[in-house]
């Protein structure tokens, strides 16, 4: 069963039996402020079973609300555990081994000029095969470090002109890098 909006009905019933979220964290002996929001879900839930399940109301809803605020409390503690929250945290001057002195940073590899280059090309590329030319001609020069009298002077037009240009450019250069 998910958790809905409570219906009136079943805001008021859980405002009457509020007192049990506080009764199981004492019991448990969890700090009110880490673990409210914990168990609170449970506790939500079990006020929505209990008023639609006509068939739990043979058992005490103290019974049914403890039950759901202990899965909510075990799910909860379940995410905690998982390996991807537990990754081993490591340092770049960390040593590798023991014997050699080698330090992770001395291992990772620093970024290939060549390779840079490389990508670089590639992105032109694939933006030349969706912008005009006059767009592409801009680009390129901004790319190289030309400055914005030198691209004005070659293309005849204002710095107005260029920023609008490059600007007009801008979601055609985010959908390259992002797709």
């Amino acid at each position: 069963m998910n958790i809905r909006p409570l219906t009136k009905e079943q805001q008021r019933f859980a405002e009457e039996n509020h007192h049990l979220v506080y009764a199981f964290l004492n019991e448990k002996e969890l700090p009110e402020s880490m673990f409210y929001d914990v168990v609170i879900f449970g506790y939500l839930k079990a006020v929505q079973e209990y008023c639609e399940v006509l068939s739990l109301h043979r058992f005490k809803f103290s019974t049914l609300a403890w039950k759901r605020m202990r899965s909510s409390l075990s799910n909860y503690y379940k995410y905690l555990a998982r390996p991807k929250r537990n990754a081993p945290v490591v340092s770049f001057d960390e040593l590798i081994g023991s014997e050699d002195g080698i330090c992770w940073q001395d291992v990772i590899s620093r970024p290939d000029e060549r390779m840079i280059q490389f990508e670089t090309d590639l992105l032109l590329h694939a933006l030349a095969y969706r912008l005009p030319r006059r767009e592409m001609r801009i680009i390129r020069m901004k790319v190289r470090g030309d400055r914005m009298h030198d691209i004005a002077k070659q293309e005849r037009m204002t710095f107005r002109d260029i920023n609008r240009v490059l600007q007009d450019s801008y979601p055609t250069v985010i959908s390259v890098l992002w797709g």
